[in-house]
C-alpha cells in the first residue's frame, strides 16, 4: 500500500490510497474538552470509554490525536502530554505511553541510526534522511518518501517543495496491523522532526566547528535523553 501523506501536519492530515485515490485514513488532533468528529467502532468502543474516563480525571492532558478509517472510525488515540504520549489507544489495547508501545529496553542507538523495536516485532530505523519499517528478518516492508511527485504510481523526486508530498509505503503488512505502524508512525515523525530540526534559533550563530559532528552530537543527546526516559517509564514500581 502506498499513502500520500495530503498535509504537512501530520497530526491532523489524510492519508491517500494512491492505487485509488481515496481517503484510507485520516488523522485528527483536538482538546479534550471538545467533542470529537468520527466514531468508534463497535469493537473499540469499550476501551475508547475507559481512555475518556481516564482523560477526564487527567488535568496535565494537553490534547488527543485520533486515528480515522475512510468511514470516521476511531481506530487509535494518542493523548498526549505536552511533547509526550502518555497514554495509547490501539483497537481494544490501552497501552502505557511510547515506552510499552516501543521495546524501549532493546532501543539501540548508532552514530547514524536508531532502531525502535515494536511489540508486532517490527522495526522502525530512523536516520536524519531515511525511515524505514524493518520485519524480523530485516526486510524493508515499509518506507517515508520525502518531497516526492507520482506518475503512474511511481515516485521520483520533486523539482521543489512547494510542489511534493510526503509517501509512506507499507507492504505486506496484515490489515488489524496497520493502525498500529501508523501510530508508531506518527509518534517517529514528530520525533525525528525534533532531533534532526536542528536551527540557528537553538544553537545561535555558527561557530568554528565541524557542522556535522555538532548535528551529530546534538542528536545523540536526544535519543540519549530519550532512552533514559523510555527506562524510567519500563522499570517497575517498588
Amino acid at each position: 500500500m502506498l499513502l500520500q501523506i495530503s498535509h504537512t501536519d501530520i497530526l491532523r492530515t489524510s492519508f491517500v490510497d494512491c492505487a485509488t485515490g481515496a481517503v484510507a485514513f485520516r488523522t485528527n488532533t483536538y482538546h479534550p474538552q471538545r467533542a470529537r468528529s468520527g466514531s468508534c467502532s463497535s469493537a473499540s468502543s469499550s476501551s475508547s470509554s475507559a481512555l475518556q474516563e481516564q482523560l477526564s480525571g487527567d488535568n496535565n492532558v494537553d490534547r488527543v490525536t485520533s486515528l480515522e478509517d475512510a468511514y470516521g472510525n476511531i481506530l487509535a488515540e494518542i493523548t498526549w502530554d505536552g511533547a509526550n504520549a502518555s497514554l495509547i489507544r490501539v483497537g481494544d489495547d490501552l497501552i502505557k505511553g511510547t515506552a510499552e508501545l516501543f521495546d524501549a529496553a532493546f532501543v539501540k542507538i548508532f552514530p547514524d541510526a536508531t532502531l525502535f523495536p515494536t511489540r508486532l516485532e517490527y522495526t522502525w530505523r530512523m536516520t536524519r534522511d531515511d525511515l524505514l519499517l524493518l520485519d524480523d528478518d530485516e526486510e524493508v516492508v515499509g518506507k517515508l518518501h520525502q518531497n516526492q511527485i507520482q506518475d503512474d504510481l511511481k515516485l521520483a523526486p520533486a523539482p521543489s517543495s512547494k510542489i511534493g508530498h510526503d509517501y509512506l509505503e507499507l507492504n505486506t503488512l496484515p490489515e488489524d496491523e496497520l493502525p498500529e505502524m501508523l501510530v508508531c508512525y506518527l509518534l517517529l515523525c514528530t520525533l525525528r522532526e525534533r532531533m534532526y530540526s536542528i536551527t540557528r534559533f537553538v544553537y545561535g550563530q555558527p561557530q568554528k566547528t565541524d557542522p556535522i559532528a555538532k548535528l551529530r552530537r546534538g542528536a545523540t543527546r536526544s535519543i540519549a535523553n530519550l532512552r533514559n526516559r523510555f527506562r524510567r517509564r519500563k522499570a517497575p514500581n517498588h
